[in-house]
């Protein structure tokens, strides 16, 4: 097992205004999104004992189905955001297209969401060995509220 440090961040930032349209999973896209995602967090997956290649079955994705929403440019998965409650999760951008500001896209996207909603308390968690990801996060209107120490792994 692997100590990982994790953040719990809140948004402390004013009104966002998003004007992508992103689309709701659905099976069609399993493929592509699980190997889009599982590339995303090889290097995260590999530092903290986690197999880089498990993934949630179809049946689980179809689950959720409802709180992930994906970008795409023409036909190609740039990335995706999952929100849920007052959480924003699992985003991830695409290696292809990463360093192009499409990751503040799908976190703008999620915040006016759950702002449109309503949601005073946004949170989001993210690995502290994930720099670029707080980095993103911290540039955007989110602090640290809480650090724990998980263990993650076999």
């Amino acid at each position: 097992m692997s100590e990982v440090i994790v953040h719990e961040m809140k948004y402390y930032g004013g009104e966002v205004s998003s004007d992508v349209s992103l689309v709701n999973y659905c099976d069609d896209y399993y493929e592509d999104y699980r190997k889009i995602c599982c590339d995303c967090f090889r290097s995260l997956s590999l530092a903290t004992n986690l197999d880089p290649d498990e993934f949630y079955t179809r049946e689980d994705m179809i689950k959720k189905k409802d709180t992930v929403y994906l970008m795409f440019i023409k036909e190609e998965m740039v990335g995706s955001v999952e929100i849920h409650d007052n959480i924003i999760d699992h985003l991830f951008v695409n290696e292809k297209y990463q360093k192009r500001g499409y990751g503040k896209t799908l976190l703008l996207f999620g915040i006016n969401y759950l702002q449109q909603l309503g949601v005073k308390d946004i949170i989001l968690y993210v690995a502290d060995i994930n720099k670029e990801a707080v980095q993103l996060y911290l540039n955007n209107g989110f602090k640290i509220t809480k650090t724990t120490k998980e263990h993650w792994g076999n």
